[in-house]
């Protein structure tokens, strides 16, 4: 037995976001550290404080901003074929 699309769409809406709301979080601290001088990332056990290793702490957040932001636009109609291939496979694999 299957949900209805209706519940995927909504949870895959809340996991856009949740990913969007842990994006912000983390890309705020990043931000800050950016442009404060004095702030030190550890990066295999070498301390470094150049602009190289800040913009490289921001990436994550910004992966995950996009995420949820594609997840919270995602179309049923992409969600229905995603739903209809699911379908075809468990129906190979069982034999119905």
């Amino acid at each position: 037995m299957y949900l209805p699309i209706s519940f995927y769409r909504n949870t895959l809406r809340l996991i856009g976001v949740l990913f969007i709301c842990v994006g912000m979080l983390l890309g705020y601290s990043a931000f800050e550290t950016l442009f404060d001088p004095s702030v030190t990332i550890n990066l295999n056990g070498v301390e470094r404080n150049d602009a190289e290793t800040k913009m490289f702490s921001l990436i994550l957040p910004l992966i995950l901003i996009f995420a949820g932001a594609a997840l919270c636009i995602s179309k049923s109609e992409n969600l229905t074929s995603l739903h209809k291939a699911r379908e075809t496979f468990w129906s190979i694999i069982h034999g119905k």
